[in-house]
């Protein structure tokens, strides 16, 4: 069995997604709450579009990780059985703990329901549905992943040559079911629950996952201006499209919004993934270290954060504007750091921490100078030492 290299920038990939799944969510009510004429508006509306990467590159690194793990493994039942078993631990048992906490949350004192039968009904469908609470879609999606991973495994592992095509196929899925939804199935509310809504972004990380390397070699600086570019003007579209939505009662085909969405969060995802090796080798060391730690605390951040957000809301800004502003990016603050302690404090005290927020490593990743090349480069020059690598 072959062992995958561990990459630590995977991490900062993670911390910068949910930096931009809490500046969504943090910046909603305002979209909502603000007069459309305020001059900060604009900026609001910018924030709230432009960040919404978060759920996309979650679900492609899930599927990275999982292909570049799992790819060179032998294919049997113990690997199927343990692939399963990690999953029901560290996810389906933290999922269904938040479900029940935040259903409480809303739901007390139950006033709205006759009896118990029908407390214990409502909270069935939301948990088997993915609706006890708005962002908990990503773990329900994550989960219909997880039912299909091992056949994609094996498809791919009898014929590697498909693995290439699922890079459009992706799209084809994601699209088919958005052309079939709108003209056969017509669901309304939650079709961001179900799976075939992400299909690009799954095929992209098990294909990124299993040509790593390659793909790693095959990329150049042109390439990377391409992709920023698109990232930017796809993003520029897609935050425009929904200002002239809820400022200018200016409305579009539904598909419109999903097709900028797409390839908007798609750019983003590769953006975020090459970004982050960027960053491991130019960011000192101290502040890699720390998004690292966030990236490793991400999952526990993400379904947690919700809480600390819904009771900060409950301190009322109104009244004055200034305030109110800096209420908005305060939430950001408060909810980004407090939710971080909380899961940080959980997974130092306690070996069950597991079961609330899921798995964390052994050890935390850590970097030192010697883990970039560049860096080795510089210590090299500055001591006054040669190495193999800084001969001028």
């Amino acid at each position: 069995m072959n062992k995958s290299k561990q990459i630590n920038e995977i991490y900062i990939t993670r911390a910068l997604a949910i930096l931009g799944v809490i500046m969504v969510h943090s910046t909603s009510f305002a979209t909502v709450e603000l007069d459309n004429t305020s001059a900060l508006y604009p900026l609001y509306v910018f924030l709230n579009r432009f960040f919404a990467f978060g759920t996309a590159t979650f679900i492609f690194l899930s599927a990275f990780v999982l292909f570049y793990s799992y790819y060179n493994r032998r294919f049997d039942r113990e690997l199927i059985k343990n692939f399963y078993l990690n999953r029901l631990k560290f996810v389906i048992i933290p999922y269904f703990i938040f479900s029940g906490l935040y259903f409480y949350i809303v739901a007390s004192p139950f006033t709205q329901y006759s009896d118990n039968a029908e407390i214990i009904w409502d909270f069935l469908v939301k948990l088997g549905t993915g609706k006890a609470y708005d962002h908990l879609y990503f773990v329900f999606i994550s989960i219909q992943f997880y039912l299909l991973f091992p056949l994609l495994l094996w498809v791919f592992k009898k014929n590697k040559a498909l693995v290439k095509h699922g890079l459009w196929f992706g799209f084809v899925l994601q699209w088919a079911f958005v052309f079939l939804n709108s003209y056969y199935f017509r669901i309304t509310i939650g079709t961001g629950s179900i799976a075939f809504s992400y299909m690009s972004y799954y095929f992209l990380g098990a294909f990124l996952g299993i040509y790593y390397q390659q793909f790693m070699d095959w990329w150049s600086g042109w390439k990377t201006r391409l992709l920023v570019g698109l990232w930017l003007a796809f993003g520029g579209l897609y935050a425009w499209i929904y200002y002239a939505m809820w400022a200018q009662n200016i409305y579009y085909n539904a598909k419109w919004y999903t097709f900028f969405w797409n390839f908007y969060t798609y750019a983003a995802t590769l953006v975020l993934f090459l970004f982050s090796f960027w960053l491991y080798k130019k960011l000192p060391v101290s502040l890699t270290n720390r998004l690292m730690q966030l990236g490793v605390y991400s999952f526990g951040i993400y379904i947690f954060h919700m809480i600390v957000l819904r009771f900060y809301r409950k301190i009322d800004f109104s009244g004055i504007p200034l305030l109110y502003h800096v209420s908005v990016f305060g939430g950001f603050v408060c909810v980004l750091f407090v939710s971080w302690f909380v899961v940080w404090l959980a997974s130092r005290t306690s070996s069950l921490s597991w079961i609330v927020f899921g798995r964390f490593p052994k050890q935390i990743p850590r970097c030192n100078d010697v883990d970039h090349e560049g860096r080795l480069k510089k210590h090299a020059v500055v001591s006054g030492t040669k190495t193999e690598d800084s001969r001028l």
